[in-house]
């Protein structure tokens, strides 16, 4: 599997296909596997999948977590891969790093795509479901993995799959990880995005207030996936890839004349 040195970490990455390059951005503890069904893309667009440091196979010497040093992790990534702009999607805290990726290297992103993200973490449902996640990293790991992957994936088999593949993962990355999103907030530099918003949620998630803080700060596409709550990446991921393939398509033609593959 490719992969590069990053701060004595060896950052490890799925890479397939050709075309536009899009960087699939984990929340915490699920790494790359979460994008399982995403890799299909790579029939039109150019995939890569990585574990951030401390996630997966990406596990090296222990260091802080933070928002802004996992989007430095993406710059490096990008710039190992020499790809001069990227399209950054970002699935529920990892739409954090996207953001901050997006606000801190703009002249290296493409567009943003955000699956069930947000700003901040502002409801009260989101803050629980981050304090609660801190608790059970500390308490019941193995519970909250199986939770987690149950919550996602239908195949047994790669339920399995996704339930090692986070256990993998060290157990204080995990725990900040959460933290760090807790905490987080770009809500006052949304104005300065520069590119193509996406914004893709389930029916069944709570998106109505982070729709609502997008509206205020700046302009978004906005879809809106029927019969699913947060997991679109994989309950609903063949609708959740046409709708990239259809964002993409319509809003990012020229992005073949400035990326470098």
């Amino acid at each position: 599997m490719p992969n590069f040195l990053f701060e004595e970490t060896r950052i490890y990455f799925e890479d397939y296909g050709t075309g536009i390059p899009i960087i699939f951005i984990h929340p915490p503890a699920m790494g790359r596997k979460v994008f399982h069904f995403q890799a299909q893309l790579s029939n039109r667009f150019r995939v890569i999948l990585p574990d951030l440091s401390g996630h997966g196979d990406s596990i090296g010497p222990y260091r802080d977590v933070s928002i802004n040093g996992y989007a430095q992790e993406i710059k490096e990534l990008i710039e190992h891969l020499e790809i001069s702009k990227a399209v950054v999607c970002g699935y529920s805290s990892g739409g954090l790093i996207a953001l901050e990726f997006a606000l801190s290297f703009p002249h290296q992103t493409s567009a943003v795509i955000l699956a069930s993200g947000f700003p901040e973490v502002k409801s009260l449902a989101l803050k629980y479901e981050h304090i609660m996640g801190m608790y059970f990293v500390k308490k019941f790991p193995h519970m909250l993995a199986k939770l987690i992957t149950n919550s996602h994936i239908r195949d047994k088999s790669l339920r399995n799959e996704m339930y090692e593949h986070m256990l993998k993962t060290d157990r204080k990355t995990w725990f900040q990880f959460y933290e760090e999103s807790l905490h987080y907030s770009c809500v006052e530099r949304l104005h300065l995005l520069e590119f193509p918003l996406c914004l893709l949620y389930g029916s069944r998630d709570f998106a109505t207030q982070n729709i609502k803080i997008f509206k205020k700060k700046t302009t978004f596409q906005l879809a809106i996936i029927k019969n699913v709550a947060h997991q679109i990446p994989t309950k609903k991921w063949e609708h959740f890839n046409q709708l990239i393939v259809d964002f993409l398509n319509e809003q990012l033609n020229e992005i073949n004349e400035t990326s470098h593959n």
